[in-house]
């Protein structure tokens, strides 16, 4: 990667731009960083990989600058949150390595196709929005909980995009969270870990840009905090109607190349 060795003060600053609005965005919406940060650093001329590496760095740190906010306000179930943490650490992982090897371009249809579907059954549903009203952990849900983080966390790893709509989801219709509680499950667990474990992985496959991440970094923190206290200010609704929202989106972006291919 030597054209990047002698990046300039502009790119470091766009790249924390970009790191600072995908990260309070996300904060709102349970996910989506991708959809803001990842274009951006494929469009500064990026592979799809270093640009990847680069975007797993940074939300790694929105998990810390949200998690912050959200301890204050005693938002985060931590036998929840290591549970979450350390079921799909190794799958991580091997996403990650995957990502490496294989492009997503064949996954990301039917994830966008499943997405879309979520979105539709979630609205469809009569329930109120803003009861939290945690399920009990008992050995049933767990196994449940289970099998189904372990695709999240793969996914996590391997194409990125849109991973936390999917533990939102579990959250919300598995263990019967809010959408403030399950935006905070998400980012706490899945940003601190998840993230953070596929970063490290990039960082030994040799895969980020290093003269990029002060600003990343940077962007994250902030806008993660910021994020996470605008969303606690405004409330269940509001939050919902961002989840959803960027779930839609997400869906769409990830269904629409094929659809243009069929036309």
């Amino acid at each position: 990667m030597d054209p990047f060795q002698d990046i300039g003060i502009g790119l470091v600053l766009l790249t924390f731009a970009a790191s600072f609005a995908a990260c309070f965005f996300s904060s709102l919406s349970g996910g989506g960083a991708g959809l803001i940060l990842l274009p951006v650093l494929l469009f500064t001329g990026l592979p799809f990989i270093n640009a990847l590496a680069s975007h797993k760095l940074a939300v790694g740190f929105i998990g810390i600058g949200s998690t912050l906010r959200y301890v204050r306000e005693r938002l985060i179930d931590w036998r929840v949150f290591w549970w979450t943490a350390l079921v799909g650490l190794p799958f991580v992982v091997l996403g990650t390595r995957f990502a490496a090897a294989v492009p997503g371009e064949v996954m990301e249809p039917l994830v966008g196709g499943v997405i879309i579907a979520m979105v539709g059954i979630t609205l469809a549903r009569k329930a109120a929005p803003n009861v939290f009203d945690p399920a009990r952990l008992s050995p049933r849900l767990l196994l449940i909980g289970s099998a189904l983080l372990i695709p999240a966390a793969f996914y996590s790893g391997w194409i990125s995009a849109g991973s936390g709509v999917f533990t939102t989801f579990i959250y919300l219709w598995l263990l019967r969270y809010d959408q403030l509680h399950a935006t905070s499950m998400t980012l706490a667990a899945n940003g601190i870990f998840w993230n953070g474990v596929g970063a490290v992985a990039h960082v030994f496959m040799g895969h980020v840009i290093w003269p990029l991440a002060p600003g990343l970094i940077a962007g994250a923190l902030l806008g993660s905090y910021l994020g996470a206290s605008f969303g606690i200010k405004r409330g269940n609704r509001f939050l919902r109607f961002m989840f959803l929202g960027t779930a839609a989106v997400t869906g769409v972006l990830l269904l629409w190349p094929t659809v243009r291919g069929w036309l």
